[in-house]
């Protein structure tokens, strides 16, 4: 499917800054209207140019290469794989080339090209499947706790250590607990990119994704709910020893975790994608496309850290010519 203008026929894509659909041609709101494909996408709906190395296995969302017209594939956003909420843009591609050169601009050793506006504007906004997981825990923690205490007396220094069993039973609700369900996406990354402000997410509408690429969910959540249960666990741990204190030292004898999964939720996620290419290989940085906090590793370009290691050995020479010049003088 692909969104036109009524009024147009431009492609009506999702405006973050509007928080609407917008028209880029005529800039006219909310005036889309949903034009379906008659099969599955193989040419584009706007001018006929073919998709297919646009369309991967888990493509959901895609742009056409010809005319750049962004289109919604009907058979992956419905039935089974339909999501059931999703988190809508809310930092724009400006923005986010802004929170990038924010980032890297004090990194004297990256590529000049990094940040150039011609890199910076292959930038694409993706939304990604995650599942959210709500879970009941049930924890019971055993520990030894110790206080110390020291004095002196009739010249001598006395340290009593006193011993104490520690026990917690804890019941926990974990609600909307995230996992990324991408392949393509670094789970590390997708990590760090957390959280996202979770009370913004709202029911499925396929409209919010003209204007972005997106993919489904590349596993079933059955698949992928023992990384949940890490957080979970990770979580658990945060909590219990938050709720132990006033010990010189504590010991962690055992800490069993009931789990009992209650449901998951099928959910797309905002994230805009900078791939950078340098010397043959690739480096991918990302951008919250809600809350603009930004994941990455620059690349070091080896030639500007010889010009700066040389730049300052010469600094340092021209210094102390000039300081046995003026000895010389005395």
């Amino acid at each position: 499917m692909i969104f036109k203008c009524k009024n147009c026929g431009g492609n009506i894509v999702y405006d973050p800054d509007r928080g609407t659909m917008c028209c880029p041609h005529c800039e006219s709101l909310d005036s889309e209207d949903k034009v379906l494909s008659t099969e599955y996408m193989t040419t584009c709906g706007n001018c006929g140019a073919p998709m297919e190395g646009a369309i991967s296995t888990f493509t959901s969302a895609t742009k056409c290469p010809n005319c750049g017209t962004y289109a919604v594939l009907d058979e992956r956003v419905e039935g089974e794989y339909q999501p059931e909420l999703i988190l809508p843009f809310k930092v724009s591609k400006q923005e986010a080339i802004a929170f990038l050169k924010d980032e890297f601009k004090n990194r004297i050793f990256t590529p000049l090209t990094f940040l150039s506006k011609a890199s910076l504007n292959k930038i694409e906004g993706t939304y990604v499947p995650f599942f959210m997981y709500d879970y009941d825990t049930d924890t019971d923690y055993y520990g030894t706790g110790t206080k110390v205490r020291s004095w002196s007396s009739g010249g001598y220094r006395y340290t009593e250590t006193s011993y104490y069993d520690i026990r917690r039973k804890m019941e926990t609700d974990f609600d909307m607990v995230p996992v990324d369900a991408s392949d393509y996406m670094e789970d590390d990354y997708m990590d760090l990119l957390e959280p996202y402000n979770y009370k913004e997410l709202r029911g499925f509408e396929d409209k919010l994704m003209s204007g972005f690429y997106g993919e489904i969910y590349n596993k079933p959540e059955g698949e992928l709910e023992d990384r949940a249960k890490v957080k979970i666990k990770g979580a658990v741990d945060t909590l219990i020893n938050q709720s132990i204190s006033g010990y010189s030292s504590v010991k962690q004898n055992s800490m069993n975790v009931g789990m009992s999964k209650k449901k998951a939720h099928y959910a797309l996620l905002p994230v805009w994608e900078y791939v950078y290419s340098y010397h043959g290989k690739d480096y991918k940085f990302h951008v919250n496309g809600q809350t603009g906090k930004v994941v990455g590793r620059t690349p070091v370009a080896t030639g500007q850290v010889v010009a700066y290691g040389a730049t300052v050995f010469a600094m340092v020479s021209i210094i102390g010519l000039m300081i046995r010049l003026a000895l010389a003088f005395v």
